[in-house]
């Protein structure tokens, strides 16, 4: 079985100097670092643009590049394809948000740029919420105010967030649609500060979505970056979401989900124990 091997050295959830949240390093450093590093893979997946008529719901508006950006973006990807091409594999891609009630505009996103991607990631970071979408992923503060508060409980916003999870996976996006879902269990980025009262609670739902995952032959992002977060110290997904995907032979690709260089290849070696003890 292919989950038993060791992980590859690919990365395949990064960001770039385009990123609105990032360091806005050149991500001719980022690739750098991963020749350094020894990847032999290395997947650029950029947020993309918000659909038309969504409203980014961060202060500062930083969820995604703009639509201007979007095709210099892929040019910029191309072009490092180039550069880099004797020392590792760059693929192009995004990290494409599924956001209900928006799936024609991501549809159409993904008809018109899909054919320039290689690698590319599906991804919940939105839920309805106090004064319209929040983001599940912004600050515990947020988490609570925007959230917890409006659905009554953490209990509730876990409830919320998987059932959207579930819709991402059966969604009709179109040929393009990205066959990976980025860091399941996303929600648990402040269980320490909101802790659920029973981990897992939602162990039947999340079971049904990899069984799903499964049937529609997906893979899941195995993101070390809930490692670094202070209020949650762990991957993305849990190590019990882990272990039971891979009894359904659901395949894995490591991420780093890095957002400056220093963040390239982190919690690899952590992914590949957590991963292997999984399997085990």
């Amino acid at each position: 079985m292919r989950n038993k091997l060791i992980l590859p050295r690919r990365d395949g959830h990064t960001h770039t100097e385009f990123s609105p949240h990032g360091s806005r390093e050149p991500t001719e450093q980022f690739i750098q670092r991963a020749v350094d590093l020894g990847f032999e893979i290395y997947s650029l997946t950029e947020h993309p643009p918000l659909p038309p008529g969504f409203d980014d719901p961060t202060p500062d508006k930083t969820c995604g590049i703009s639509w201007q950006e979007l095709q210099p973006y892929l040019e910029h990807c191309q072009e490092l394809k180039t550069q880099f091409a004797n020392q590792i594999e760059i693929r192009a891609g995004l990290e494409v948000d599924y956001i209900p009630g928006f799936e024609p505009d991501t549809r159409d996103m993904l008809r018109k740029y899909g054919p320039h991607l290689e690698d590319s990631l599906l991804s919940v970071h939105f839920l309805e919420g106090k004064g319209g979408w929040r983001c599940v992923d912004h600050s515990p503060e947020d988490f609570q105010e925007g959230l917890v508060s409006a659905y009554g409980s953490v209990e509730a916003v876990h409830e919320a967030y998987w059932l959207v999870v579930k819709q991402a996976v059966l969604a009709d996006l179109g040929p393009y649609k990205p066959r990976r879902l980025g860091h399941l269990s996303l929600t648990h980025k402040f269980q320490l500060k909101h802790p659920l009262t029973n981990p897992q609670q939602f162990r039947p739902q999340v079971l049904e979505i990899l069984d799903l995952i499964k049937s529609k032959s997906m893979e899941l992002d195995l993101n070390a970056a809930g490692l670094f977060k202070p209020d949650c110290r762990e991957i993305y997904p849990a190590p019990w979401i882990i272990q039971e995907a891979i009894r359904r032979d659901i395949p894995f690709v490591y991420g780093s989900d890095t957002h400056s260089v220093k963040g390239v290849g982190q919690g690899f070696k952590e992914a590949e124990q957590i991963f292997a003890a999984s399997a085990g």
